[in-house]
């Protein structure tokens, strides 16, 4: 269904890179919202009501760095993934931008398909860090599942339960799950369910 693509804004100056990144990833079923500029890409995050979850910020544009375009979207939101596009492979830049509030990077050139698994990785960390109490819970587990835009077959997610019944509540709820399976599970005093991705979309 379409209401459950994931929202990606790109922040480019080169309109043909924006155009390939956005081919590919609607292939892959996101939602691609561009700008060109930093003021266009503030404007669309703080009037958008179609929910932004994840930016792809490239460093050089023509109206700000991209380092005061990351401050300034940190000061919108903590709940936006960021990925920073940078043509520079230096250290320094690196650590600059992660300071800044990136949730990762990746370097000119790159492969799509890395990008793609970059998306994933950094939405997946997303879901997680967002606390939960008592304990994670299966329609929890199931959400982070959910919202996995994972197609690469052998991805393996581990969730921890407190609660037994929590624990079997999801391993049924997965098995409806078209696609993932259960590849293990740990008993312990906190109980681990490691879940494969088993086929592809």
């Amino acid at each position: 269904m379409d209401d459950e693509k994931i929202n990606v804004l790109v922040v480019d100056d080169n309109r043909e890179l924006i155009k390939i990144i956005k081919l590919y990833l609607e292939n892959r079923g996101f939602r691609i919202f561009s700008a060109t500029s930093a003021s266009e890409a503030l404007k669309i995050l703080e009037e958008s009501s179609e929910g932004i979850r994840i930016v792809l910020l490239d460093l050089m544009l023509p109206d700000m760095h991209g380092h005061d375009v990351l401050r300034m979207i940190r000061e919108i939101s903590q709940d936006i993934a960021v990925i920073v596009i940078t043509g520079v492979r230096d250290l320094n830049t690196v650590v600059e931008v992660m300071k800044s509030g990136a949730d990762d990077y990746i370097t000119k050139p790159f492969r799509l398909g890395e990008l793609e698994e970059k998306i994933n990785n950094v939405l997946y960390k997303k879901a997680i860090e967002r606390p939960v109490a008592p304990g994670l819970t299966a329609e929890n587990a199931m959400e982070i599942v959910d919202k996995i835009n994972c197609k690469k077959k052998g991805r393996i997610l581990r969730f921890n339960f407190k609660d037994v019944e929590e624990l079997n509540k999801f391993v049924e709820m997965l098995r409806n799950k078209k696609g993932w399976s259960i590849s293990d599970i740990r008993i312990g005093e906190e109980m681990e369910v490691y879940v494969t991705k088993s086929e592809e979309k």
